[in-house]
C-alpha cells in the first residue's frame, strides 16, 4: 500500500478530535498547540484557522515548515503530516468555512464578540505518513464507508447554490444553462417549458448552438421531448443517427401499405447529433418544462447522467414556480408618472409590423417573428407606443388586458415577456425590452413602427 492522501483520511477532517499542530522557531524551538479542526481544501493542501496562534504566526514567518497530527475517529489510526506554509488568507470560500467553524464554537460558550476568526493559514502538504495503525488496539465492529467526494457532487451544489440565489425567471433559465456547461459539463441544452393550456412546450432558452431556437414549439405527445414530457419520465437515446435510418425504414414500408406518416416537428439539435436525454422538469407533482441535453457521442448519457440531470430540473422546476408566485402574490403597482412617460429618443426609419388576431402571429418587415400570448403582448404595447407614446409598462396591466387572452390561472406572464425579448434580440429587431424592476419593463423602439392588423 503506498502513502495514504487527503481524500483517503477524510474522516479526518471531521472535526471529532482536535488536530495537533508543532512548529519551532528559526532556532529550533518547538511549540505544539491544538487545532480544534483542520479542513482540507484541495488533494494537497490544508487549511487552519489562525485563532490566537501568535508564537505559531511568529514561527512560521521564520520557519515555514510544520508538523500536522490527525487522527481518524472511528479507526483511531494516526496521520502525521508534514506541511509547507504557504499563504494566509482573510477573505474568500475558504475563510468562509473556518470563520463557520469558530463561529459554531463561539456560540456554544455565548462568545460570539470576543472569539472570532482572524485568518486561515493556507498550508501545503509534502507527505502524510500513518503512525502505528490503531494504537488503542480496538477496531468497531463494522466501519462505515465515508461518502467521497466527485466532480459531479461539486458541481451539482454549486449549481444549485446559483439557482437558488437567481432573483427572477430570466436569471434561473441562464443561470441553470450556463451552469450545466460550465460545472457539469453538458455543452449544448435546450429548457422548454409548458404552456398555459398545457398542451404545448415552447422553447424559452439554449446553450451550445448555432441558434438559440426560441420560441421553438412541440405539443405533449410527441417526438421524443413531446413524449417524455407526456409521460413524466426519462428519455434517453444513444444512437440517435441509427434510429432515425432505422425509423424511415418502418415508415416506408408503412407507406408501402398506404399507410402515411404521423406528423413530424422539427427539433433543433446540433449537426451530427448521437445521443439526446430528455428530462421533465415538476414541481408539486406538476410538469413544468422539459431540459434536453444532446452531445455528438453516441451513448453519452448513462443512468448516472439521468440522476444528476433529474436532480437539477427539479431545482429548476421550483425556483421557476417560486419566482411565479411571487409575481402573482406580490405585483408591481402602476406607477402613474412612469406609465405616461413618452420615449425621447428619435426613431430612424420605418418599421411594418404586421399582426394578425386569428392565432396572435405578428411579421416585422414581411418576415414571421412570434405567435401566441408573445405575438399579442408585443402587438398590444406597440399600439399603446403609438397611441400614447408610452414606453414604461408593468405585468400587472398586461394581466389585465383581455385583448392577450391570458387564463386566470398560470398566466405563464413572465415566461412569455422572456420569449418576446429573446426572440426580438434573435431577429435583430429594432425593439428591445428592457427590465427595469419586479414586474416591470420599458419598450424601446428605434424605428417608427407602421401597424397594421389583418382579420
Amino acid at each position: 500500500m503506498g502513502e495514504p492522501t487527503l481524500p483517503d483520511i477524510e474522516r479526518c477532517f471531521g472535526g471529532a478530535i482536535p488536530a495537533v499542530l508543532a512548529t519551532a522557531s528559526a532556532g529550533g524551538l518547538p511549540n505544539v498547540t491544538y487545532i480544534s479542526r483542520a479542513h482540507r481544501v484541495d488533494e494537497e493542501r490544508v487549511a487552519l484557522s489562525n485563532q490566537f496562534m501568535s508564537k505559531t504566526s511568529r514561527n512560521l514567518a521564520d520557519n515555514p515548515r510544520a508538523s500536522l497530527l490527525l487522527m481518524d475517529p472511528v479507526t483511531h489510526d494516526e496521520f502525521r503530516l508534514s506541511l509547507v506554509y504557504e499563504r494566509t488568507e482573510r477573505r474568500g470560500p475558504v475563510f468562509d468555512r473556518l470563520r463557520a467553524d469558530v463561529d459554531a464554537l463561539a456560540v456554544l460558550e455565548n462568545m460570539q464578540d470576543v472569539y472570532r476568526l482572524r485568518a486561515a493559514d493556507v498550508y501545503r502538504v509534502v507527505a502524510i505518513e500513518q503512525n502505528v495503525p490503531n494504537p488503542a488496539g480496538v477496531l468497531p465492529a463494522e466501519i462505515p464507508p465515508m461518502r467521497g467526494e466527485s466532480p459531479e457532487l461539486r458541481g451539482l451544489a454549486e449549481l444549485a447554490g446559483r439557482i437558488a440565489r437567481a432573483g427572477d425567471l430570466e436569471v434561473i433559465v441562464d443561470t441553470t444553462l450556463d451552469g450545466l456547461d460550465r460545472l457539469l459539463g453538458y455543452r449544448h441544452t435546450v429548457l422548454l417549458l409548458l404552456d398555459e393550456g398545457g398542451t404545448r412546450l415552447y422553447a424559452i432558452g439554449s446553450h451550445g448552438f448555432d441558434t438559440e431556437g426560441v420560441g421553438a414549439e412541440v405539443p405533449l405527445g410527441t417526438g421524443q421531448i413531446g413524449l417524455a414530457a407526456e409521460r413524466c419520465e426519462p428519455l434517453r437515446i444513444g444512437g440517435l443517427q441509427a434510429m432515425k435510418k432505422y425509423a424511415r425504414t418502418i415508415r416506408r414500408e408503412y407507406e408501402q401499405q398506404g399507410v402515411g406518416p404521423g406528423h413530424e416537428v422539427p427539433v433543433a439539435e446540433i449537426a451530427g447529433v448521437q445521443s439526446r436525454i430528455v428530462v421533465p422538469a415538476t414541481a408539486r407533482g406538476e410538469l413544468v418544462g422539459v431540459l434536453v441535453v444532446e452531445s455528438r457521442r453516441p451513448v453519452a448519457f448513462g443512468p448516472a447522467d439521468e440522476q444528476v440531470l433529474g436532480v437539477v430540473a427539479s431545482l429548476l422546476a421550483g425556483a421557476i414556480e417560486h419566482v411565479r408566485a411571487l409575481e402573482r402574490d406580490d405585483p408591481e403597482e402602476i406607477d402613474p408618472d412612469l406609465a405616461v412617460e413618452t420615449s425621447a429618443t428619435t426613431a430612424a426609419g420605418e418599421l411594418a409590423v404586421r399582426f394578425f388576431p386569428v392565432d396572435g402571429s405578428v411579421f416585422v418587415d414581411g418576415d414571421y417573428l412570434i405567435k401566441g400570448v408573445a405575438g399579442r403582448i408585443l402587438w398590444s404595447l406597440l399600439r399603446a407606443h403609438a397611441t400614447d407614446g408610452r414606453i414604461d409598462f408593468t405585468n400587472r396591466e398586461l394581466r389585465l388586458d383581455a385583448s392577450l387572452e391570458l387564463p386566470g390561472f398560470k398566466d405563464n406572464l413572465e415566461s412569455r415577456l422572456i420569449l418576446l425579448k429573446r426572440r426580438l434580440e434573435e431577429r435583430e429587431v429594432p425593439i428591445r425590452l428592457d427590465k427595469t424592476g419586479r414586474g416591470r419593463f420599458r419598450l424601446v423602439v428605434s424605428a417608427r413602427p407602421r401597424l397594421e392588423s389583418v382579420d
